[in-house]
């Protein structure tokens, strides 16, 4: 069986601030030319809540290395202050995940595991 592409990404931040960290991983994301048009944040309005809180944000993964693009940007924006004790999570549409824990993860290991999650290898033999 063969993989369609695009895959996408779904990311959540499971610790702390989850809304303001994910909106600003969303704009971090969007001013990175490899990714506009690619990146949706979306949530779910909360009880009593007017608008709706950002929970997920979907990236559109291709061909072409944007996996390799994806971790990059994602170890630069975890290595910002601040943001070093966020935990991400990624997951595949296809229920695969990691979560990366910016305290520990190099930006070679967050490669490795955006590559695990979003099967690079699995392209191979699907």
């Amino acid at each position: 069986m063969t993989t369609e592409w695009p895959v996408e990404a779904q990311i959540s931040v499971t610790k702390p601030d989850e809304r303001i960290r994910l909106e600003s991983l969303d704009s971090w994301l969007r001013l990175d030319s490899n990714f506009r048009g690619r990146v949706k944040l979306s949530g779910i309005p909360s009880e009593g809540d007017l608008g709706t809180a950002a929970e997920l944000l979907t990236v559109a993964i291709g061909s072409g290395g944007v996996i390799s693009v994806l971790a990059t940007s994602l170890s630069a924006w975890l290595q910002q202050p601040k943001k070093t004790d966020i935990t991400l999570k990624v997951t595949r549409p296809n229920g695969t995940a990691v979560e990366i824990d910016a305290k520990r993860a190099t930006p070679e290991e967050v490669t490795e595991l955006l590559n695990r999650a979003l099967g690079a290898e699995e392209r191979a033999t699907e």
